[in-house]
């Protein structure tokens, strides 16, 4: 029991903090120069995840390999990247973060500063960048909702998480249906309004031997539960938010089958927002193009596509017509029938190349498209071998193609004019 015998409390405040800083100070150095045992990282945001400021006492210092230093602190704020969460980000002592790890419990920070700018046991402060921390407290929340819900309804495990700065995804071991990932999302999101505790603390071996909890792999010793009452319990490391209603919706935005299972791209929170208000203006903006109602939107567009299905059909028809009178207009005394002709259906070209090449024993050829786009070509040389004019275009017009000796097929940008220069000049060389 402390005793104030005239001192004022904040005499004693500072007293006290003069006191555990040498402590740690005289703690540190030992171990620095020890080298024998290495000590472990603190890891502060395990109690104090909402903390977006600490000071800690530098253990080592290194170069990183790609420039910056690598330093490990006392105790630290920083939650490292594990468990399939990206790290956190913010400043040291005024120097950037960029990137946090953990390996057998020592937490290392890379710091974009130079091996001369901090040393080993300078104390120094640390600040989160609170607003991407607190985003992804609120999507790895989400997944607990979500994942707690899978097991419990649906029976489908969490068998993949990967939580990055702009994505959130999350891979199931069953499949679900349409409606069944509706009912998901909407139990999630009630999860969400009913404002539940979430607690997260360390659990003893006796204490482990009586709970029943989610985990992707067997754990001994050190276990730290995350717990959303009667929606879901699971081992992790990563800071989580106080109450369910911080998350503020979750959006289900994603869902493909992966692995037997499904993959579910889903965002919380702000990020969630953010995604439906891009969403809402899309959607405002189709809108106001169409003349449509939001609510019109989807029988406008099938509308729009089924009309616009009928004109293609309608320009093929009129494109392959205008082709066969093409066919129809040539001499029937000349050797090469070249044709250029508009866009037609590919069947279309090579049954116009083989009625061409039952009239004429030249080059044979239908040019389709524009001089703009590049024309595709069909071509045939029934007396002789259609390779040979295939290559004369590569090399005189660097055109792309190829086939057998009966026919070849490619696609060459030049202008008609010169198309019809090069394969005149094929035929008397031939």
């Amino acid at each position: 029991m402390w005793y104030n015998n005239g001192t004022s409390d904040g005499a004693i405040d500072n007293w006290l903090k003069y006191i555990e800083n040498y402590f740690r100070e005289i703690i540190t150095i030992r171990v620095i120069k020890s080298n024998t045992k290495k000590m472990l990282t603190v890891k502060l945001y395990d109690d104090k995840p909402y903390e977006k400021e600490f000071t800690g006492r530098i253990v080592s210092v290194s170069e990183a390999a790609d420039g910056g230093c690598l330093i490990e602190l006392d105790q630290t704020l920083f939650f490292p990247e594990e468990g399939g969460q990206t790290s956190d980000r913010g400043k040291l002592s005024g120097f950037d973060v960029i990137h946090v790890s953990i390996n057998d419990d020592i937490i290392i920070h890379e710091v974009d500063c130079g091996i001369a700018d901090l040393h080993e046991g300078d104390e120094v402060r640390g600040i989160i960048d609170w607003h991407h921390r607190f985003s992804n407290m609120q999507n790895h929340t989400g997944e607990h909702i979500l994942s707690g819900l899978l097991h419990s309804r649906w029976h489908s495990e969490n068998v993949g998480f990967h939580l990055s700065d702009n994505i959130v995804t999350l891979d199931t071991s069953k499949e679900l249906g349409r409606e069944d990932l509706k009912e998901l999302e909407k139990e999630a999101n009630k999860v969400v309004y009913l404002n539940l505790t979430v607690t997260c603390r360390y659990y003893s071996e006796e204490e482990l031997a009586g709970e029943e909890y989610r985990s992707k792999k067997a754990l001994e010793s050190d276990v730290r539960l995350v717990t959303i009452p009667d929606v879901d319990v699971c081992a992790c490391c990563a800071p989580h938010v106080a109450r369910t209603g911080e998350i503020g919706i979750i959006k289900i935005i994603k869902a493909i089958r992966y692995k037997g299972g499904m993959r579910l791209t889903f965002l919380a929170g702000e990020r969630a927002y953010d995604y439906l208000c891009g969403v809402h203006d899309t959607i405002e903006e189709i809108s106001h193009t169409l003349s449509e109602s939001p609510d019109s939107l989807n029988e406008a567009v099938t509308r729009i596509l089924r009309e616009n299905n009928e004109l293609e059909i309608k320009i093929k028809n009129a494109a392959k017509a205008r082709l066969e009178a093409d066919i129809g207009e040539l001499p029937p005394d000349i050797t090469d029938a070249v044709i250029f002709t508009d866009p037609v259906d590919n069947i279309v070209q090579r049954n116009a190349v083989n009625e061409l090449s039952g009239r004429y024993t030249g080059i044979c050829a239908v040019f389709a498209s524009d001089e703009k786009d590049g024309y595709n070509y069909i071509l045939s040389y029934p007396s002789g071998d259609a390779r040979d004019i295939s290559k004369l275009l590569r090399e005189k017009l660097d055109a792309r193609g190829g086939g057998s000796k009966e026919m070849v097929q490619g696609n060459v940008k030049a202008m008609e004019a010169d198309i019809r220069e090069a394969l005149t000049k094929a035929h008397k060389d031939l």
